[in-house]
Parts: structure tokens; sequence; C-alpha cells
């Protein structure tokens, strides 16, 4: 659930977070499983977390959606041997863990980029740690929305979008670092994250946007501000079947059946026939409390390239 607070509240709690966070080089031998959920690293027990569980199944090229239905000696049994086969042609793997908890597993090719490191990137950027904004965080992610309130614009009467930069990170592999404009619609708190010209997504396999954060970040600022007249147009844009029309969007997006439920739900409390109304189905969606950090991210993008498909 999208939080508003300070940025030196989302400092504070992604330093809480990350208190027993480490990295550890293992050894391909020295992983065995009790289940998907239970492991032996090194001869310690260590939980599987979610995030790590989805990763060893597509590393060892297991279907997840089969594994997680199957009894743990099953699962152990699928794991161990998989996990012998992985040892003929690898060596270790860079494991993530909180405490006891395995988070991620990856290879030597990922390059680790933290939150706190984005957030450092953030304050040298020059943003006041005072300063009010948007955020999610959970175990997979952390989404910072920030509106430039000042640069506001208005659609019609008094509906008011504020246009601003939405930064994307996971740790766990979920996504990778993003830098995307963003816009904020103050009437129903709607959340929009749409591609620009110049916006990046960065795989964990390179530091360059590290490097060129404090220009992306400029470059992102500059292309939000001119985002008014896609939101015109949409608003024009007449669509004969909202709900064939959501449910398109919804298989070229991915978006599962659950969360296309939750859009359609969401189209009724705003109904219209134009391309607008379909956008702000999926960004008031992206509201609903029942949906994950990344869940709610992904309809606040599939939203942000429903527009970018509009026709100016």
């Amino acid at each position: 659930m999208t939080r508003i607070e300070t940025l030196e509240t989302v400092i504070n709690e992604v330093r809480e977070q990350s208190a027993n966070h480490f990295d550890e080089i293992v050894p391909v031998n020295d992983m065995q499983f009790d289940s998907l959920t239970r492991m032996w690293i090194s001869g310690r027990p260590i939980e599987v977390a979610p995030s790590a569980q989805r990763l060893l199944a597509n590393r060892l090229r297991v279907p997840f959606s089969y594994l997680s239905r199957c009894p743990d000696e099953l699962q152990a049994r699928n794991l161990n041997y998989w996990i012998e086969q992985e040892r003929r042609t690898r060596d270790a793997f860079l494991c993530r863990f909180d405490a006891n908890r395995l988070r991620a597993v990856f290879t030597h090719r990922y390059t680790a980029i933290d939150h706190m490191e984005v957030l450092t990137k953030i304050l040298e950027a020059g943003f006041d740690p005072a300063e009010e904004i948007q955020f999610a965080l959970d175990d997979e992610i952390l989404v910072l929305k920030m509106p430039e309130y000042d640069k506001a614009f208005h659609l019609a009467g008094d509906d008011k979008i504020i246009p601003g930069i939405s930064i994307a990170n996971s740790e766990v592999g979920i996504l990778a670092v993003s830098i995307e404009a963003f816009y904020y619609r103050l009437v129903c708190t709607n959340g929009l994250i749409s591609k620009t010209a110049v916006d990046a997504r960065y795989k964990h396999i390179s530091r360059r946007v590290m490097d060129a954060f404090p220009d992306i970040l400029q470059g992102v600022v500059s292309q939000a501000h001119r985002g008014q007249d896609r939101f015109r147009i949409s608003a024009q844009s007449r669509v004969n079947d909202p709900e064939s029309t959501i449910n398109s969007f919804a298989r070229q997006f991915q978006i599962s059946q659950d969360e296309a439920q939750i859009v359609k739900q969401a189209f009724y409390l705003e109904q219209g026939g134009t391309m607008f109304h379909i956008i702000q189905a999926f960004t008031r969606a992206a509201q609903d409390g029942r949906l994950t950090a990344s869940g709610a991210y992904r309809l606040e993008r599939a939203g942000g390239q429903i527009l970018n498909m509009v026709k100016a």
C-alpha cells in the first residue's frame, strides 16, 4: 500500500528493514532442500522467502507452479535432483540473506544495487529529506514517487494532475532499477507511471545507472512536464467496449485474472467511454489493499503504457 511520508522516514524504514541483510557466495555443494520453503546452506537451516523460491525454481528449471502444488517430500526430491545437475556446470551462487532467511539467489553476473544506494543518490541529487513523497516498500520492491506540485496542470475544471518522477528498485530480482515519469491525479489520488524518451530500466548486471543517475533524473523530470497533451487526447479518445478493452490490455501487459478483476471493479467507480477512463481504472485499481507493492506498481505502469499508446 502506498503511503505518504518524508524522504527521511523512508530512509529510516529501509535502514531498519535491511539491518540483518548480508550477501554470501555459497558453493552449490553446500545447498540441500527439505522443501521449497526450507533448506540447508553450509550446515545451517534456512527459510526460503517467496522471492527466492521463484528464483530457485527458475534457475533449476522446475516450474514454480508445479513445485508449489507438490507435497514437501516431492518438492525436496525435485529440487535436490536438479541442484545435483547444477553442480556439474556451476560452482557457486550469490545468495542474499535476511538473517537466516534466503531472500534471493543469483549467478556471479548479478550486480547488487540496494535500496540505500538508490536513496543516497536521490539525496545527492538535491532532494530534501524533509520533503513528503509517496512510497511503497515490502520484502521485494521499493517504489518512490515524487510529485512536483508547482508543475500541476488541469485536465478539466478542478481535475488537477501533478507531474513528477518515479524510482523503483528490487534487491531480489523482481524488477530492474527503474527511473520513470510519474503523474498524480489529485481528485482520486491515482498515480500513473509512464515511460519517457529518456527514462531508464537497468538490469542488475551493471552499475551504469548509478553513474548516470543525476542526468537521468533531470531528463525524466523534463519529459514529465510534457505529458499534458496525451492526457487531453486520452479524454477525447472514445472506447466502444470498456470491459473488453480492459481485458485486452490485461492480457497484453500480463496482468493476472485476479488483478484484472480489480481493474474492472475500479472502472465502475468512475465509468466512462474514453481511453482516459480505461487508464484511470488501472491506476485506481493500484490502490487496492489486496495488492503487493509490485502488483500495484505493475498496474500503475500499465496505465502509463496505455497513455503512451494514445496518438498525439
